[in-house]
């Protein structure tokens, strides 16, 4: 059979790869990995998310091509019960694995645990499937931790070291993945700071990126802990799902490491993406100040002294997403491109939808209220 087993169809860019894999030409039934209290919950939890991406007539022309098995990437045979592990093993023959605790903030035994241990399980599922073809795994380009230097698809092993505790898990599973990577028929796609829909803007995760720019848009802060000329890879959802359902799909091969990043050429700097927030919310020039400086002299007094909303927002958000302002790596995309252009897909350039994430970032407040064609989706 070619229908597919998918890990993290709940989540920003797990439901953007559900909706394509649905709409593939060959039609795979999608069985859906969903954490829930009971059956019907997880049920309705895919359905509602899915349908955060698909239009009413979608979901009902798929009726019955997406199946939600309740269960948790933590436990053994990930929860499943006896019926649903025998449909995936025998109907199932491709894993995507796109499910990770995405968190910055958790101590490394919490985020190894889900991102090491929870793709142990997949991948032990995977094993045990009656026709694998082919193992998807959803990684990062911030394997690469703390290196500031070019990045290439082949490269992984480093001894850098790493801005939290997200980064280090997920080197760690790709580590593990690469040891049994041909009896798992494994490919790994990483990709870079995942940002909204480039025609739409349309996003729920405001993490990364969107901090700094909600900092600067509320008039909290207008001086950027870092430098100036620090390169940021950004790629909207779309272009990730796009590139992925392409490369992983029926006739494709197995086996290569695809970075899906804008690259040397499509990322811009620090003082580039500052410049477009000035000029979209006609607000002051950024500052800039050298983080070592900052954490060592400006911090103590903030923590002293600085109170209130503007006070909670900077310090929540600071301390995991400074770190990426002060340098970060270049993301060869050499070989990913070559896989792709074939196919027509490519990276569109950062500044031709950067005011259409600012126009839904100002729509929904970052994400304080839905935008009513969300509501009538969801209904």
């Amino acid at each position: 059979m070619s229908d597919v087993f998918l890990t993290g169809a709940t989540g920003f860019l797990g439901r953007h790869i559900a909706r394509r894999l649905l709409l593939r030409a060959d039609e795979p039934t999608v069985y859906c990995l969903v954490r829930a209290d009971d059956d019907e919950g997880a049920a309705e939890r895919l359905r509602r998310s899915i349908g955060r991406v698909a239009s009413l007539k979608e979901l009902e022309g798929w009726a019955g091509r997406f199946r939600a098995l309740r269960g948790d990437l933590a436990e053994g045979d990930l929860g499943l019960s006896p019926e649903q592990l025998a449909a995936v093993r025998e109907r199932c023959s491709q894993v995507i694995h796109s499910a990770a605790d995405v968190r910055f903030n958790q101590p490394i035994e919490v985020a190894r645990s889900r991102n090491l241990g929870g793709t142990q399980n997949v991948a032990a599922l995977a094993s045990s499937l009656s026709d694998l073809r082919r193992f998807d795994w959803v990684g990062t380009t911030f394997v690469a931790g703390r290196r500031e230097d070019r990045v290439l698809e082949s490269e992984l092993e480093h001894e850098a070291g790493f801005r939290n505790s997200y980064e280090q898990s997920k080197y760690e599973a790709e580590q593990w993945l690469r040891s049994k990577a041909a009896e798992l028929k494994l490919t790994v796609f990483r990709p870079s700071i995942i940002v909204g829909e480039s025609a739409t803007g349309k996003t729920s995760n405001y993490g990364v990126l969107y901090w700094p720019v909600q900092v600067y848009a509320k008039g909290y802060w207008r001086t950027v802990v870092g430098r100036p000329d620090t390169p940021i890879d950004l790629v909207p959802v779309d272009f990730v799902a796009d590139a992925l359902c392409a490369l992983s799909g029926p006739g494709q091969s197995v086996g290569g490491t695809y970075q899906l990043a804008a690259g040397p050429e499509g990322s811009l700097r620090i003082d580039e993406i500052a410049e477009i927030l000035r000029s979209y919310f006609d607000g002051p020039r950024a500052r800039y100040i050298d983080p070592d400086f900052f954490m060592s002299w400006v911090r103590p007094v903030l923590d002293l002294f600085l109170w209130g909303k503007r006070g909670r927002v900077l310090k929540a958000g600071g301390q995991f997403f400074v770190p990426y302002f002060s340098g970060n790596p270049i993301f060869d995309v050499t070989e990913t491109r070559a896989a792709l252009e074939p196919l027509g897909i490519r990276p569109p350039e950062v500044r031709t939808y950067m005011n259409t994430l600012l126009d839904y970032c100002t729509a929904t407040d970052f994400g304080r209220r839905a935008k009513s064609s969300e509501r009538s989706t969801l209904s």
